[in-house]
């Protein structure tokens, strides 16, 4: 894993599906005390659902919110509403600024339900 910490950091996160994994890595590589896997996360003013979590976790994806609710079997109306949901909970008001959060939050995480 020699370097590979620089080789992810400059991929670009809305460039692939596999965000959530990325952050998993980096989050390893740094370790305890610099965002690694010992750090404990800030808790958002409100738990998000796990459907608003099942949502949070493609929104890093190249996906669109037609192609969401087709992968979780829902309406898009559906992912809409989780969407709004999420922003409001996570306090932010794009789907850039939701990622970043529930990253910083460790919400990607595929382990957490």
């Amino acid at each position: 894993m020699t370097g590979a910490g620089h080789l992810l950091e400059a991929l670009p996160r809305h460039g692939t599906s596999h965000a959530a994994l990325v952050a998993d890595v980096l989050d390893a590589i740094r370790g305890p005390g610099r965002g690694g896997l010992n750090q404990p996360a800030a808790t958002p003013v409100e738990e998000l659902s796990r459907s608003e979590l099942r949502v949070l976790r493609y929104l890093p994806t190249n996906l669109t919110r037609r192609e969401i609710a087709g992968e979780l079997s829902v309406s898009v109306h559906t992912v809409d509403s989780h969407i709004r949901h999420i922003y409001a909970k996570l306090g932010t008001a794009d789907r850039t600024s939701a990622v970043q959060r529930g990253g910083e939050l460790r919400l990607l995480s595929a382990g957490r339900t």
